[in-house]
């Protein structure tokens, strides 16, 4: 940081220039920390779905650390594949997601649903069995008696039951 304090350095960028330094010192001493332990050791003590948000992360991480090295070197990033692979740990990030949604999602008991449906639904040979055959009167699963009406000449109605 001696270079802040030469006298040709820019007053209005020391601060900014402070801020930069610190924030690398920070993430070289995160960098330092994921890197001193071997990436086996640290994938035997994770589930899947950690493991590959690990690793997407780290992904992530080292080519966004190389898009802004290109970039302070003057050298577009958007020239080589960078922009692709960047999609392409995106999309991972956005799997795994997807994977979590759908473990956290409420399951579905398909036999209790049937259950229900069928405890819903009128079923008459239950009723039957319930109420016992004999009693006709309350029976919904027979049609009515077939009824006629005899119009006769006179004018007169006659009602015919055909179960007589």
């Amino acid at each position: 940081m001696e270079w802040i304090k030469h006298k040709d350095f820019p007053e209005e960028m020391t601060a900014n220039t402070q801020n930069l330094d610190s924030a690398l010192s920070e993430m070289e001493a995160v960098v330092n920390a994921l890197t001193s332990v071997p990436l086996t050791e640290v994938h035997s003590c994770l589930k899947p779905i950690e493991r590959s948000k690990y690793d997407t992360a780290s992904v992530y991480a080292v080519t966004s650390l190389f898009w802004a090295y290109m970039k302070t070197r003057g050298v577009d990033p958007k020239t080589n594949g960078l922009p692709r692979e960047l999609e392409r740990v995106k999309s991972a990030i956005g799997r795994s997601k997807e994977i979590v949604d759908r473990a956290l999602a409420p399951k579905v008991d398909i036999s209790a649903a049937k259950r229900f449906i069928r405890g819903g639904l009128w079923d008459p040979k239950d009723s039957e069995q319930k109420e016992g055959s004999n009693q006709e009167k309350n029976d919904v699963s027979k049609p009515p008696p077939n009824k006629r009406i005899r119009f006769d000449d006179a004018g007169s109605t006659e009602l015919n039951n055909a179960e007589k």
